[in-house]
């Protein structure tokens, strides 16, 4: 991947560290293109094949704390080291990067709201399983109902496949108010899919909540776009939801 000049001092002198993964891609070579999207399709297609005894089996494996007490900034800072193999719009950037392309998207259009601005920092949290021996299935990807349910039932009678969405949300939902913790919960799911067996509070969720997310959450993301701020200037926002350490 060739990047544009000058865009890995700028991204050290910030304090980023873009790290390569071991393809070349270049955006006019179609069949590396092609290859990148399979290799996507492929994690995903391996994560669609998750089944409830899956899904409980995870769930189940961590109960248990895994990093044990930690600080939500520092938990937010190892996301620099953290690549999703299936993201084929960051072309290797870290998760730091792009929870912080996120929050600059928000900001950069007047969003207000601390517990949005919260959600885009802490909603990818989750993905520190691809610093463990985790199968990358079972942390990234989108996530749909498994099998069919009763009309408005609610999401949370719904199976879904398990990955970071569901891991960061049994780590943070005492912590965060209602509505964020559902946003984290469920800011991964194929909409679509999951409408019909929403209930009254998870539409009125995904309309003031999750659409607005999903915006920032999609098309903020860039290779070339470099954060004008650090994870630390944001540190006193992070406080004021985390002030003590997490059992992560």
């Amino acid at each position: 991947m060739k990047l544009k000049h000058g865009f890995k001092a700028i991204a050290a002198k910030l304090g980023y560290e873009v790290r390569q993964i071991d393809w070349t891609y270049e955006p006019n070579n179609a069949a590396l293109r092609q290859d990148l999207c399979e290799h996507s399709r492929e994690i995903s297609k391996h994560h669609f094949f998750q089944t409830q005894e899956i899904v409980l089996s995870l769930r189940k494996k961590y109960e248990k704390p895994i990093f044990g007490k930690a600080h939500v900034l520092d938990l937010l800072k190892l996301l620099a080291q953290c690549i999703d193999p299936g993201d084929t719009a960051l072309l290797g950037l870290s998760q730091l990067t792009h929870v912080l392309q996120v929050i600059e998207g928000m900001e950069k259009d007047g969003v207000e709201d601390q517990d949005l601005l919260i959600a885009a920092l802490v909603h990818d949290l989750g993905k520190l399983l691809l610093l463990t021996d985790e199968s990358p299935e079972n942390v990234i990807c989108m996530n749909r109902p498994i099998g069919k349910y009763e009309r408005g039932i609610g999401l949370n009678n719904c199976y879904f496949q398990w990955n970071h969405d569901e891991f960061i949300y049994s780590r943070l939902k005492d912590y965060l108010p209602e509505h964020i913790a559902w946003l984290v919960r469920y800011h991964g799911i194929l909409i679509p899919e999951s409408e019909p067996y929403m209930n009254e509070k998870d539409r009125s969720y995904l309309e003031k909540y999750l659409r607005i997310f999903r915006k920032y959450d999609t098309e903020t993301k860039s290779p070339y776009q470099i954060p004008k701020k650090k994870i630390e200037d944001y540190q006193d926002l992070i406080h004021l939801y985390f002030p003590k350490p997490v059992l992560f």
